[in-house]
């Protein structure tokens, strides 16, 4: 079989809509976006707003591809009230189906699905997890310092907007607002602290043939590398320590936007273990003219990054530089 993955677009449209002449180009067997739908919150402030755009603009182009197997899951920049309504609404491969945490068998391969990525210092914990393994104790007290921001599950009756620690605005119809981690009530509390690491496990352990899609890639790798000056990496450790106990065949993953460009390669390994990230970015004004996707034959367990060109503008974007 031959898999088509790509991720982190932020909602550029010209990235989707280039998909169409991607997969006509390639013609896979399944296709795999591996996270990060929306923009970010500076563009969408709501989940309603975000919900709009992704089914205008997005799952549209998706539903439309003539792959037999399609399968999306968001990111950390997603809102999970509006992700729980997309699996709801979105059950079939043939259309778009659409995964959270959680595995399915596609002919003799375990398919895994991690979107939940490690604790950080962003404010919105949605689709955020402790790494059981984290041995940076001090950015964790960083991170704990923070405010730490949940989306609703239904919108409550009273607006009223507050500033969190990273500067944004949160309406409380959409949102609870805590000031930091130790202020956290349940149920938001233990789903941050189910880790990373017993999420893979319970998608992983004893199943053969695994391949997984994780938007965090494993630390220590190409596919987590942030500067190259620095040679600073910011993967979940959690995420190496499953690989390295559990084995899967490869791992594919995205949310480091500056990987290839700052390691150089998109394909790592973790003992025997074939590590792989995009590199994408739909949303970094410097890099986002172009699109990145990985084609990947199950036979022959090798992969080919592919960049295309973009001659379309998308309004939203990040003024970062890679270095």
């Amino acid at each position: 079989m031959k898999f088509l993955v790509t991720s982190d677009f932020h909602g550029n449209h010209e990235h989707v809509n280039e998909l169409q002449q991607i997969v006509a180009i390639h013609k896979p067997d399944a296709f795999f976006y591996v996270g990060d739908l929306s923009p970010g919150r500076w563009v969408f402030e709501t989940p309603e707003s975000a919900s709009e755009y992704l089914e205008t603009k997005f799952f549209p182009v998706i539903r439309a591809l003539p792959v037999k197997h399609k399968y999306v899951m968001p990111g950390n920049t997603d809102f999970i009230t509006i992700s729980k309504a997309f699996q709801e609404k979105y059950q079939d491969p043939a259309e778009c189906k659409f995964m959270m945490d959680s595995s399915l068998q596609l002919e003799q391969f375990n398919l895994v699905f991690l979107s939940t990525v490690g604790y950080t210092t962003h404010c919105l914990k949605d689709t955020e997890a402790i790494n059981k393994f984290e041995t940076n104790q001090s950015r964790l007290e960083e991170s704990y310092k923070e405010s730490h921001i949940f989306s609703r599950d239904t919108p409550g009756d009273v607006s009223d907007v507050v500033i969190a620690s990273d500067t944004q605005n949160y309406d409380l119809k959409y949102f609870e607002v805590f000031p930091n981690y130790h202020a956290i009530t349940e149920p938001y509390k233990s789903r941050l602290n189910y880790s990373i690491y017993d999420r893979l496990k319970n998608l992983i352990d004893g199943r053969p043939n695994t391949i997984v899609f994780s938007h965090s890639p494993p630390f220590n790798t190409c596919a987590d590398m942030v500067s190259r000056k620095n040679n600073l990496h910011c993967g979940s450790m959690d995420v190496r320590k499953a690989v390295e106990d559990f084995q899967p065949l490869a791992v594919f993953s995205g949310h480091i936007h500056q990987s290839v460009f700052c390691s150089g390669q998109f394909r790592d390994k973790i003992n025997e273990t074939d590590i792989f990230t995009t590199g994408n970015t739909g949303v970094d004004a410097k890099y986002m003219n172009k699109i990145a996707v990985l084609l990947y034959n199950t036979e022959t367990k090798e992969a080919e990054r592919f960049v295309y060109d973009l001659k379309g503008e998308f309004a939203y974007t990040l003024n970062r530089i890679f270095d």
